[in-house]
């Protein structure tokens, strides 16, 4: 599992492709719930899951190379990552997901007051009203992209420039 979401050389097919998406979307989705049992730990959290970047780059870039493409595909992946989760995000808003209206003009309320306190405790309760849909969204964009991305990236069938072909 090292080699597969911490290294950029060589290919993967996409088995393995969907296998290191699925992990990646597990601990995303673990992150975002964290929230329900310790605000505290969830900013921690939150900020350490921006280390989950590098192996998502990393599984694009294998993925890439297995279609015979530039590792710099995986801007485009990004990119489809991005406006799957902007769309999701939406969905989810207008489907009254996440926090309510009422508690986000409180959060607003309190910072034009300049009571950093009660701001802080507002933010605790609105991550708490978005973590459950926050995991879902995390969890349906990151198979929903990486189905995608397999979608557009057909494997090279023969041997290319990267490696040979990544065994089944």
């Amino acid at each position: 599992m090292g080699n597969l979401l911490f290294s950029p050389s060589g290919r993967i097919g996409p088995s393995a492709y969907m296998k290191g998406m699925i992990v990646l979307a597990v601990i995303s989705a673990i992150i975002s719930i964290i929230p329900l049992f310790s605000p505290g730990l969830a900013m921690i959290l939150g900020l350490a899951s921006i280390i989950l970047i590098i192996p998502f780059v990393f599984l694009g870039i294998k993925r890439s190379h297995d279609a015979g493409k530039s590792g710099w595909m995986v801007l485009t992946h990004i990119l489809l990552f991005i406006g799957v989760s902007v769309a999701l995000t939406f969905i989810l808003g207008a489907l009254g997901l996440g926090p309510s209206p009422e508690m986000e003009a409180a959060v607003n309320a309190a910072g034009e007051a300049g009571d950093l306190g009660e701001v802080m405790r507002l933010s605790g309760e609105m991550a708490k009203e978005s973590a459950i849909p926050g995991a879902v969204a995390s969890l349906v964009g990151t198979l929903l992209s990486a189905y995608l991305i397999n979608m557009f990236n057909k494997q090279d069938g023969g041997d290319n420039q990267y490696g040979p072909v990544p065994a089944a």
